[in-house]
């Protein structure tokens, strides 16, 4: 019985190791996911962060600005879909799916020129723990 514990734990911190390893520019998202998360961000999102193609000081920027970036650096996604699902959009917090989360992190990636992938971005946080913003 401890030998099946202790190999249950080395698979388990195998499979961990591992999926720290991902980053997002292993191409972790669709486009039909970003394509989604576009219009999702029009509707949800523009009228406090404002177009993703530009830079304006008084939103807060979420694609190609340094300071975004240097927030999420290194940081798990799973930490950037949890800060969307429960505290956005600002005027009404918790409200978007999970499905919908997904979709406006993909958008936010694209934004952020990072490569798609054929693989669906998870909506598992344990999934999405083992990617790292690595811009």
């Amino acid at each position: 019985m401890r030998k099946t514990i202790l190999g249950a734990a080395a698979v388990a911190l195998a499979t961990a190791a591992a999926l720290a390893q991902s980053s997002v520019r292993d191409g972790v998202y669709t486009t039909t996911q970003a394509e989604r998360g576009a219009a999702l961000y029009e509707a949800q999102c523009l009228s406090c962060h404002g177009t993703l193609e530009a830079f304006f000081p008084e939103v807060a920027a979420l694609l190609g600005d340094h300071t975004f970036r240097q927030r999420w650096q290194g940081r798990p996604l799973s930490e950037l879909f949890q800060l969307i699902q429960v505290e956005m959009p600002q005027d009404a917090p918790g409200s978007l799916s999970v499905d919908e989360t997904v979709q406006l992190v993909a958008y936010i990636l694209e934004g952020n020129n990072l490569p798609s992938g054929q693989t669906a971005l998870a909506s598992d946080t344990v999934a999405l723990s083992g990617i790292a913003f690595d811009p």
